[in-house]
């Protein structure tokens, strides 16, 4: 199943909104891609989303809007939440805010009124660029599709039906089964080490027969049943140097 990617659209135009948000989505069933969208028709309302951990892969912004403009809301969310992950794609209908966008480093600047053309040329730029830095983990809390990177990941847990996830951000937990932050995880980096616990192997200090320590020093077991595949595993790292 194709990786699902949210995209948010905001503008005070509801004629553009919509607009972009049919040239979105026939755009994801071309291309047989999972696409959500959201709109938003003010700044406020689209960074108060994403300072409540709403996170979008992709944001198409526009920059003249009242209050809080669109330049400003991609300097909050570049320079005050610190993210630097979610690609933003201006529009305008003014060609005259190359300089203030800088610092901002958008993926891309779009002309009103919008072609279709530009729209799929910034759309297939955003997919490529996922395409080859694949580091997300997606999981859903309610409604809501959250979203942590690989590289901030210490280890998973199972307790019951919930995956707690372990980060250097903190504790977070999702009602989920380790089968399927599995199929997210494998080959990244992670290494099951029982039933109930996956690691990040940039996070283990020290590898035991039994048991891992991670850089935090928590220990964790290894299950009988991985120990095998631990010594494999371990046993191919070294080779490789």
């Amino acid at each position: 199943m194709a990786e699902l990617k949210r995209i948010a659209i905001c503008d005070d135009e509801i004629g553009t909104c919509s607009d972009l948000e049919k040239m979105i989505l026939d755009f994801a069933d071309c291309r047989g891609l999972r696409i959500e969208t959201e709109v938003f028709y003010s700044g406020e309302t689209l960074y108060h989303s994403i300072e409540e951990q709403c996170l979008y892969d992709l944001i198409f912004l526009d920059i003249q809007l009242l209050e809080m403009d669109g330049v400003q809301v991609g300097r909050q969310i570049r320079e005050h939440l610190g993210n630097d992950k979610i690609s933003i794609v201006y529009i305008s209908s003014k060609e005259t805010y190359a300089m203030s966008l800088f610092k901002i480093r958008p993926l891309d600047f779009l002309i009103k009124p919008l072609a279709k053309e530009n729209v799929d040329a910034a759309l297939e730029q955003f997919i490529r660029l996922s395409e080859a830095n694949k580091n997300e983990f997606y999981y859903r809390i309610g409604k809501s599709v959250c979203r942590l990177y690989l590289d901030e990941i210490r280890y998973f847990a199972c307790n019951g039906r919930k995956v707690e996830i372990y980060s250097s951000l903190g504790q977070k937990e999702f009602y989920g089964a380790m089968q399927e932050v599995w199929g997210q995880v494998a080959g990244k980096g992670f290494w099951i080490i029982h039933k109930s616990y996956i690691v990040n192997t940039a996070f283990v200090s020290i590898y035991h027969y039994d048991s891992v320590q991670m850089t935090d020093g928590t220990r964790l077991p290894i299950s009988q049943k991985y120990r095998k595949t631990m010594k494999e595993n371990l046993a191919e790292r070294y080779q490789r140097g």
